[in-house]
């Protein structure tokens, strides 16, 4: 080979640089798919604060949208893919462009209803959309995925529990029997979705620091770490009792797998589920969108969390109102 001259060598310098540059400012994308009612654009306006529209009849999304947000030093992209379910033939018709849209994102948001016993639609639909792929193709995908279930408000019984956080502001959380049905449902969903691909499923997480344990299901550079397979409950706390001094990191890894139970109305546990979803896409964008990173995303303005608490007792003989929970004074 002849040496490079000193033209060709600035120019490789400068398409270097530009590449990297390129690379460095490329916008982050998620994918959000899920039955038509599910709550998609519904959790993309709860965790981004946008407008995207939302009907409690019919569906909105007809064709795949696209939706920038700005972060502090780049944009992250969301598509929000039509529902699954609208009809047969708009399923067939949405299968290419659900394909190239979730290999093409960074991380995938797939809605679940947390008051539907039914998983049998989502799963069927899930092989129809991996059925094409090769084995490598389908723990690619299958590590993107975070699997979330929606509208866990519509769990109603016994009551959710509101505290006040100060004059205005409130933040829900479910009462013990509610929290351990979520919980149970987590699990079911986790087992259901995850687990057939447990074998080939990554999970990958930033490298905050000296990174080195004796296990080969990881490995690591000084930028990220990487789990081979599905980690499991039992498996996550052997890891915490052996290594304690890399909790933190086994912790991020363990929330990847995770199935999340969330309420855009109530805002209850969007917070958790944004860092999974920045901890998917790794260390660079936790410092391009740590602005979205705050504990104000499971607040809610308390007057409007009381309106959700929509209790009237009246007196039909007498034809008034007894009690109305909006109008007591806390």
């Amino acid at each position: 080979m002849q040496p490079l001259s000193p033209e060709q060598i600035e120019l490789l310098k400068k398409q270097t640089i530009e590449s990297f540059v390129k690379a460095a400012n490329a916008p982050f994308i998620v994918a959000v798919i899920g039955q038509t009612g599910f709550g998609k654009s519904s959790l993309i306006n709860a965790l981004f604060n946008t407008n995207l529209k939302t009907d409690a009849v019919k569906p909105c999304t007809m064709a795949v949208e696209k939706f920038v947000v700005k972060g502090n030093k780049g944009e992250l992209w969301f598509y929000d893919l039509p529902g699954i379910g609208e009809s047969e033939s708009a399923d067939a018709r949405y299968i290419e462009d659900y394909k190239q849209k979730l290999f093409e994102a960074d991380v995938v948001l797939w809605c679940l209803h947390s008051d539907n016993r039914s998983v049998t639609f989502d799963v069927a639909a899930l092989n129809k959309i991996l059925a094409s792929f090769s084995a490598e193709k389908k723990a690619q995908l299958m590590s993107k995925i975070t699997f979330v279930l929606t509208k866990a408000d519509t769990i109603s019984h016994p009551a959710w529990l509101l505290a006040k956080m100060d004059k205005n502001w409130g933040m829900f959380a479910p009462s013990k029997v509610t929290r351990e049905i979520l919980e149970k449902k987590a699990q079911y969903y986790q087992e259901t979705f995850l687990l057939p691909y447990g074998n080939g499923i990554i999970s990958r997480t930033y490298n905050d620091g000296n990174f080195k344990i004796d296990d080969p299901r990881f490995s690591w550079d000084n930028y990220s770490i990487v789990f081979q397979g599905f980690m499991d409950a039992n498996t996550f706390a052997q890891l915490q009792a052996k290594y304690p001094h890399h909790q933190e990191a086994f912790q991020r890894l363990y929330q990847n797998y995770q199935v999340v139970p969330c309420s855009s109305s109530f805002r209850f546990n969007l917070n958790k589920l944004m860092l999974i979803i920045v901890n998917k896409m790794g260390k660079e964008a936790i410092a391009r969108f740590n602005n979205f990173l705050n504990d104000q995303l499971d607040k809610l303005p308390f007057a409007k969390a009381k309106e959700y608490s929509n209790l009237i007792v009246v007196d039909p003989n007498r034809n008034r109102k007894l009690f109305d929970l909006t109008e007591m004074r806390i």
